[in-house]
């Protein structure tokens, strides 16, 4: 007579243990993987979110001026195109009385100095706003994460800005999102004589 044996023999649990051990490192890999998609989606999605609201001030902005009053565009290219890294302009005085606004000759009365650029050391969008009259000056950041900013326009209609910024975010371990830095544009046209 035979006798079986019972339980199981170390080839046995090694096999379960080894199969075991790669189903845990898959589950892991994949949560992993997971875990770096939902950072990046939600790196783009946020990564907009700031330089779309500092667009959408600086053409707001430059819509309160007048084309001339812009000051800092370099000479034009073979195509008539001017650019610049910054902007340079003033604003009229924002007060809500009509009499106020405008002078005898019926043109605006300028009250501040506003510049626009880009912080190359910090990648921020700065907005330095200077009183004409107290000379008082006041910074103000726009956006983080820009790599790139740019201002220009045609010479054949100097009143129309495009505005164009580039962002991208950088973590800690060197990864870029997204890869290509993501491109904005927007455009105001100056609307004071």
């Amino acid at each position: 007579m035979k006798s079986a044996q019972k339980g199981f023999t170390v080839v046995e649990v090694m096999l379960v243990v080894a199969i075991s051990t790669l189903i845990i490192f898959g589950v892991f890999g994949i949560l992993q993987v997971s875990n770096r998609q939902l950072e990046v989606i939600h790196a783009r999605m946020t990564l907009q979110e700031g330089p779309r609201e500092a667009l959408f001030k600086m053409a707001q902005e430059i819509r309160q001026t007048a084309w001339h009053k812009i000051v800092s565009f370099e000479d034009a290219d073979e195509n008539g195109l001017e650019h610049s890294s910054s902007i340079n302009f003033v604003v009229p005085v924002p007060n809500p009385d009509p009499t106020y606004l405008v002078d005898g000759n019926y043109t605006p009365k300028w009250a501040s100095n506003i510049e626009y650029k880009l912080d190359g050391i910090t990648h921020q969008i700065l907005r330095i706003s200077t009183n004409l009259t107290t000379s008082e000056k006041k910074q103000a950041v726009l956006a983080n994460e820009i790599t790139s900013l740019e201002f220009s326009r045609q010479t054949s209609t100097p009143g129309l800005i495009t505005i164009t910024a580039h962002a991208q975010r950088q973590f800690q371990d060197g990864r870029k999102i997204p890869d290509e830095p993501i491109q904005m544009i927007a455009q105001a046209e100056t609307r004071n004589p």
